[in-house]
């Protein structure tokens, strides 16, 4: 997919996932408590018009999310575009590169210039701080289906940040509660010196401590690393029941590095920047009981059928990894409602209205329902609950409830999904 490739796609739906408790723990739920875009003109016939673009990794680090977090953008303009309800979508996607690279900066410039209301991204939350200023400022909306660093919750955005993805306050407790229930009880920390990294090293961190896990080493490294051999060492000799490895594809590396001093991969935890980085075509190691978490709800077989019917369409490769294309799929939904809402598609209307849709009022499950209702009575309160939850946006633009997802590793770096974690952020 080329950097700045406008995209029209087809086909509908959402739905509401169902959800499984921390069983092994004997909990249903977990509460945790821790210069302006101007109006983009009304399309032909008198529909709004709204120009969205994306900022989402096609190359670098994180790159292993970017086809589904496209694609689940992609469906949902689709579905909207379908439905005929009074909101015509386009979209532009650009590259967010990583850390090491300005390209982010550079994507932002362009669809800046080209007038977008919205912007789509990024995945990583380091990422998504070296352009945050850049888009709010310029009284665009940024909507990130996969930041999870709790540093956004009180950022100075004046409103304009927001993300479908939870704040990893979330996914570090229930990874926490997850190698408790599993019964370690020292653990060691391999972590990457980020936002996304130590964001989630904290909280992953005090919710073992509560539980009275001895944190047995941990160790930090540069997202440029490139040998871990010494930090792997170091934790190894601590004899930890289970190691957690914070990292993105850097994870390829640390594998193949544990595998070599005969590691035992049941007691390796991942997390979502990881999770899906290895996969069967890696035949050089074999990570056989690996756990991971991923925000989000397991994506059900309809949708990833749609997302591999589209992405079939478009002549690019079939999906390996559905993550966050939920997220995606919802944040572009939740856009176009705000839109409707609100009666313009200027990046402030959109930002007054996006809590407004996601809670309370009449709950309706998919675009078009969503929109019918807007049509029948623009007065409508309504609530979208999308395929990634149930959202819930609160005053700062973070979901106040969500699910994670944990998926295990098989024979030959097959993935099974586990279970899913209801939780809420109060």
């Amino acid at each position: 997919m080329s950097a700045f490739a406008k995209v029209s796609a087809s086909r509908s739906r959402s739905l509401k996932a169902t959800i499984s408790g921390i069983a092994i723990l004997g909990a249903s739920a977990l509460i945790l408590s821790g210069c302006a875009s101007t109006e983009t003109p009304a399309a032909e016939g008198g529909d709004l018009s709204l120009k969205i673009g994306t900022i989402l990794p096609q190359t670098g680090t994180l790159a292993v999310l970017g086809p589904p977090e496209f694609a689940g953008v992609d469906l949902a303009v689709a579905d909207i575009n379908a439905a005929k309800a009074g909101i015509e979508i386009e979209v532009t996607h650009a590259d967010s590169g990583d850390t090491t690279t300005d390209i982010a900066t550079q994507s932002a410039t362009k669809l800046i210039a080209d007038g977008v209301s919205a912007v789509i991204g990024a995945a990583s939350s380091g990422v998504s701080k070296t352009f945050i200023d850049q888009v709010t400022q310029a009284g665009i909306v940024q909507i990130s289906p996969a930041n999870t660093s709790p540093d956004f919750t009180d950022y100075a955005d004046d409103g304009y940040y927001w993300r479908t993805a939870p704040s990893d306050v979330l996914q570090g407790r229930i990874l926490g509660n997850k190698i408790v229930a599993d019964g370690a009880t020292s653990v060691g920390i391999l972590y990457m010196n980020d936002a996304y990294g130590t964001g989630l090293e904290s909280n992953l961190k005090e919710t073992l401590e509560a539980n009275d896990v001895t944190i047995s080493g941990e160790e930090i490294f540069e997202p440029a690393s490139t040998d871990f051999n010494s930090a792997i060492t170091t934790l190894l000799d601590s004899d930890p029941d289970a190691l957690v490895v914070i990292s993105f594809d850097e994870i390829t590396t640390i594998a193949e590095q544990l595998a070599s001093k005969g590691f035992d991969f049941s007691k390796l935890y991942g997390v979502d920047g990881n999770y899906g980085v290895i996969t069967s075509e890696d035949t050089n190691v074999d990570i056989a009981g690996a756990q991971f978490t991923n925000p989000g709800v397991n994506a059900t077989t309809e949708f990833q059928d749609k997302l591999q019917a589209l992405v079939k369409e478009q002549g690019s490769a079939p999906l390996d990894v559905f993550s966050y294309s939920a997220e995606a799929y919802d944040a572009t939904t939740l856009l176009a409602l705000a839109s409707i809402a609100g009666g313009a598609t200027d990046g402030a209307t959109i930002k007054d209205n996006l809590q407004a849709v996601s809670e309370g009022g009449t709950e309706c499950t998919s675009f078009a329902d969503c929109a019918a209702l807007l049509t029948d009575d623009p007065k409508t309160d309504i609530d979208y609950t999308g395929l990634s939850g149930p959202i819930t946006f609160d005053a700062k633009g973070d979901p106040t409830e969500a699910y994670v997802s944990i998926y295990k590793y098989d024979a030959g770096n097959v993935t099974s999904w586990v279970e899913q974690v209801y939780g809420k952020l109060e």
